[in-house]
C-alpha cells in the first residue's frame, strides 16, 4: 500500500466533512472528530492514528493550531475599550478557576483538570458574536476579550504546571520561563522598530501577488523558533507557539493578506488532520463500558457552573440575563480543551477514559452553549 493513501483519504475527508457539517448545522471541527471515531479503532478501525505522515502533520497541526489561536488575538480590542474589560476578564477567570479546583476536588481529579475546565473558544465565541450581529459592541468585545484571558491564562498555567513536574523548582529553573517572555518582547520590539523604519520593505509581507511568499516563510519561522525555544528551555510547545502568534498579531493587526493565508494554510489542511487524528484515538469503548458516560451529564452541569457563576460580577455593568448569556457562551469550549487534554494525556496526567470524556464534553458544549445563547438572545431582541 502507498504510504500516501492514508493521506489521501484523511485529505478527502477534511474537504467533504466542512460541507456535511454546514448542512447538519454543526462546527466543522465536530465533524472532524465524528469522522475520526467512526474510521479509527472505536468503529470501523481504518486508521490506527500512527500511519507514517499522518502523525507527524498531526502533531504539527496541534502546534500550528495553537499559533492560528494567539494569532486570533486582537489587541487593539483591549487597547479601545480600556481597563474596565479587561479587569472583567481576569476577575471572571480568576473566579473560574477557583471555582473548577473546588468541583474538580470534589469529584476527585487534579488541578489539570479544573485547568482544562477553565478554558474557552475564543474562535467560536468570537463567529457566534458575529453571526447574532453584536461582535463589535461593547457587551460583546467583553466577553471575546475574556475569552482571550481565559485562553492565555490556561496555555501559561499548562506550561508553568508542566514544566514544575518535569523540572521541579529551583531558582535557575524558575528563571527559565520568563526568560522566553523576555526574547518575545526583545523580538517584538525589534520588529516594530523595522516596521517604523522600513515600511516598504515589510509591507512586501501582505502582497497578495508575492510570488515567493516570504510572509509565510517568516511566519513558519518564527513558528518553529519559538517552539524550539519553548522545549530548549523546558516548557510546552504550545506556550512557543501561541506566542508566536500573538507576536504576528500585535506586530501586523488582523485582517491582513498575510492572515488569511496561514488559516488556509492551518484550516484548509493541517488543523483538520489533527482533529481527525483526535477521533481516530478516541477510546469510545472505554467511555461507553466504564463508568466514562455516567460522567458527561456531571461534566457538562459543571462546564456550565464555573463560567456562569463568575460571570455574574457583570451585573455591575449588565442585566441579569445579559450576564447569565455571557457565561454560557464562555461556557463553549473546543479547539483549546481538545488541546490542553491532549497535552495531559501525553504527560500521563490523565487517563484515556478522562480524555475520551473531556473529547465529548468539548463537542457537546461547542454545539449546545452557541445554539442557546443565539436563541435566547435573539428572544431577548424580539421582547
Amino acid at each position: 500500500m502507498s504510504t500516501y493513501l492514508p493521506l489521501f483519504l484523511i485529505a478527502v475527508l477534511a474537504f467533504i466533512i466542512p460541507i456535511i457539517s454546514e448542512r447538519v448545522g454543526i462546527p466543522a471541527v465536530v465533524g472532524e472528530i465524528v469522522c475520526g471515531i467512526i474510521i479509527g479503532g472505536s468503529v470501523l478501525g481504518i486508521f490506527s492514528g500512527e500511519e507514517e505522515g499522518i502523525a507527524f502533520l498531526s502533531r504539527f497541526g496541534f502546534v500550528f493550531l495553537m499559533f492560528l489561536i494567539g494569532l486570533e488575538i486582537d489587541f487593539s480590542n483591549i487597547e479601545f475599550h480600556g481597563p474596565r474589560a479587561l479587569i472583567n476578564g481576569v476577575v471572571i477567570f480568576i473566579l473560574t478557576l477557583a471555582t473548577s479546583i473546588v468541583l474538580a476536588d470534589q469529584m476527585g481529579y487534579g488541578i489539570y483538570f479544573a485547568m482544562i475546565l477553565s478554558c474557552s473558544a475564543v474562535g467560536l465565541i468570537a463567529s457566534t458574536l458575529r453571526e447574532t450581529g453584536i461582535a463589535r459592541s461593547e457587551y460583546g468585545q467583553m466577553i471575546i476579550i475574556a475569552a482571550f484571558i481565559a485562553d492565555f491564562a490556561v496555555i501559561l498555567l499548562v506550561s508553568a504546571y508542566t514544566f514544575y513536574l518535569r523540572e521541579g523548582i529551583t531558582t535557575e529553573r524558575l528563571l527559565l520561563i520568563p526568560i522566553l517572555f523576555l526574547l518575545f518582547f526583545g523580538v517584538y520590539y525589534l520588529g516594530r522598530h523595522l516596521i517604523w523604519h522600513f515600511p516598504e520593505r515589510l509591507s512586501k509581507l501582505f502582497k497578495p501577488d508575492q510570488p515567493s511568499e516570504i510572509g509565510v516563510r517568516a511566519s513558519f519561522a518564527l513558528l518553529l523558533i519559538f517552539v524550539i525555544l519553548s522545549e530548549a528551555l523546558g516548557a510546552e510547545a504550545v506556550l512557543g507557539a501561541f506566542l508566536a502568534g500573538a507576536m504576528l498579531s500585535g506586530l501586523f493587526g488582523g485582517g491582513t493578506v498575510l492572515e488569511q493565508k496561514l488559516y488556509g494554510i492551518g484550516y484548509g489542511f493541517l488543523i483538520p488532520i489533527f482533529f481527525i487524528n483526535v477521533g481516530i484515538g478516541f477510546n469510545l469503548g472505554v467511555l461507553v463500558t466504564g463508568e466514562g458516560i455516567y460522567l458527561i451529564p456531571i461534566f457538562f452541569a459543571i462546564a456550565l457552573i464555573v463560567k456562569i457563576i463568575p460571570s455574574l460580577i457583570l451585573l455591575t455593568s449588565y442585566t441579569l440575563k445579559e450576564s447569565i448569556l455571557a457565561g454560557i457562551l464562555l461556557s463553549s469550549r473546543l479547539s483549546m480543551m481538545i488541546a490542553v487534554a491532549a497535552v495531559g494525556l501525553e504527560l500521563g496526567l490523565i487517563d484515556t477514559k478522562l480524555e475520551s470524556a473531556i473529547v465529548l464534553l468539548a463537542i457537546l458544549t461547542s454545539i449546545s452553549c452557541p445554539t442557546i445563547f443565539k436563541r435566547m438572545w435573539k428572544t431577548a431582541i424580539a421582547r
